[in-house]
């Protein structure tokens, strides 16, 4: 495991963005290519200000955050200080939402035409009033970061190209405000039967485009979508984490991080971004409140009607041991208790499910069970296995 060209660029262009926001202290000189980089010296370390920190054989990517016990920080010279940003920052909206914007633009996708392709008018109006697939990316993601390693061809196939995915901001935003600007990127006569794959913040965008609960996304779901078919949770976030709580989203922080140096599924500049806003802002930021476990915005999704069903409603979940798996050769500054429940290093295994659910054999893949783990599949790898592809398959279209 090395980070790839794609990740060193992430990483630099995170490190950037802290240079041009004045929160950059230290880095080495001209935040010159990550390959050769030298380390800042050990002393570098101030209690006070957040340190992104690299092993040096794998190249995970780490936090030491202000006023970290001796114990978690850098074990001996496993590990290089990469830089050290300023906690004391102000950050603004504004310096959010660049930080989200160049990771990628809001956009409805039409991926008949590949990845990062805006659709066109001449693409709706061929999709209005007939079936289609949806796919809505996860925390700290894009379609591309989600699905890029799953073979879209075939649903393509089957949806006669109307298939679309909106690449929207994570950090920025609510799930609420993604799921009202997806509507008002569509035709108010679209009228799509539609169909939806998701993937873990995703889940509660869904959530929030399906329920009567938000009364301005109910009203602007009318006429844009007709009626609703399958709904895919794949990993879902769909009663939060406990890892996005005040008390532990340093916890979450960190296992982001991890994910991000290794899986498109994470960009790691956007990891970066919010561990910013986390240590400058506290957790005041809506758009992180709501991904907590028992958050106001989920207790009103639970409370209110919605058009999900148990008849429409699908799932894909893990429990995952990070101990016995690949990435525990990371050297990441991580225990393998980050939850007590069982989970996939993000979301817990159970709370991948609508509340009150029950569903049946054939509308749930587990890879292990709620006391079995398994080591292959964590929150970003569900889409490589070919469980996973098979599973959709057998249901989508």
């Amino acid at each position: 495991m090395r980070l790839t060209p794609t990740k060193q660029a992430e990483l630099q262009r995170a490190l950037q963005d802290a240079a041009d926001d004045h929160a950059l202290l230290s880095a080495p000189p001209g935040l010159q290519p990550l390959a050769g980089t030298p380390p800042l010296p050990a002393a570098h370390i101030i209690d006070n200000e957040l340190h992104i920190v690299r092993h040096k054989d794998s190249g995970c990517v780490q936090f030491v955050f202000p006023s970290a016990t001796p114990s978690l920080l850098p074990r001996g010279w496993d590990w290089i200080v990469q830089a050290t940003l300023r906690t004391k920052e102000h950050m603004t909206q504004t310096m959010i939402e660049h930080i989200e914007g160049h990771n990628k633009p809001e956009q409805l996708l039409a991926l008949r035409h590949g990845y990062g392709v805006a659709a066109t008018s001449a693409d709706l109006a061929a999709a209005r009033g007939r079936k289609v697939l949806l796919l809505v990316h996860g925390v700290l993601s894009s379609t591309e970061g989600a699905y890029g390693a799953l073979d879209l061809q075939p649903l393509l196939d089957r949806y006669h190209g109307r298939v679309f995915a909106y690449d929207h901001w994570t950090i920025a935003k609510t799930p609420q405000r993604n799921a009202l600007d997806l509507l008002l990127l569509l035709p108010p006569d679209a009228g799509w039967e539609i169909d939806i794959l998701c993937h873990s913040r995703g889940g509660l965008v869904v959530r929030s485009l399906l329920s009567e609960a938000l009364a301005d996304v109910a009203r602007a779901r009318s006429g844009r979508i007709s009626k609703v078919g399958k709904v895919m949770f794949v990993a879902a976030a769909n009663q939060g984490s406990p890892l996005a709580s005040p008390d532990e989203v340093q916890q979450f922080l960190t296992a982001a991080a991890l994910l991000a140096s290794f899986s498109g599924g994470m960009a790691l500049d956007l990891v970066i971004g919010l561990c910013r806003v986390v240590v400058s802002l506290g957790f005041q930021r809506p758009s992180v409140q709501a991904l907590a476990s028992g958050s106001s915005f989920i207790d009103k999704l639970n409370q209110g009607n919605t058009l999900l069903t148990s008849a429409n409603s699908y799932y894909a979940r893990a429990n995952f041991s990070y101990g016995d798996s690949l990435l525990a050769r990371s050297g990441a500054l991580l225990t393998s208790l980050l939850l007590d429940a069982a989970n996939d290093l993000v979301v817990p295994f159970n709370n991948v499910l609508l509340p009150q659910a029950a569903p049946e054999a054939a509308h749930i893949l587990n890879f292990g069970s709620a006391d079995q783990k398994q080591t292959e599949v964590w929150h970003t790898e569900f889409f490589q296995h070919p469980a996973t592809r098979d599973f959709l398959l057998a249901n989508l279209g």
